[in-house]
């Protein structure tokens, strides 16, 4: 094995695009629930286009931070290098960054779902075919 004093630059990379992907998330939400929805009322929902696919970034950078992170564990093995904390750090603020977002998927389908079981939807889009 080769030693080396510099950190890996994947592992930093992994924690910067985690730490990254957390703050684009946290944004996104903070004016979705302020500027977004009003924004949305003016422009009659199709500034929601844009925000749609402003939500998929942070997905996106927690995917690349998965890899950087695990790229970097695996270098990790054959060159001592400083930068283990990094890589899993980001690794573990990426995995839970996607684990909220497919709970809050799973979350905003079953409440669609119960909504047109139970009607509701019919109440509010009345042109919605009915069986």
């Amino acid at each position: 094995m080769e030693s080396r004093s510099t950190p890996n630059r994947l592992a930093t990379t992994s924690l910067t695009l985690g730490i990254l992907g957390w703050v684009l998330y946290l944004l996104q939400w903070c004016f979705d629930l302020t500027i977004g929805l009003l924004m949305a009322a003016f422009t009659a929902g199709s500034s929601t286009i844009c925000a749609t696919v402003l939500d998929f970034l942070p997905f996106v950078l927690w995917l690349a931070a998965i890899v950087t992170g695990h790229a970097a564990l695996g270098q990790m093995k054959q060159i001592v290098a400083p930068g283990r904390r990094r890589a899993v750090l980001g690794l573990l603020l990426s995995y839970i960054g996607i684990f909220f977002t497919i709970v809050l998927i799973v979350i905003i389908v079953s409440l669609i779902t119960a909504g047109i079981g139970v009607g509701v939807l019919d109440k509010i889009f009345p042109a919605l075919p009915r069986h």
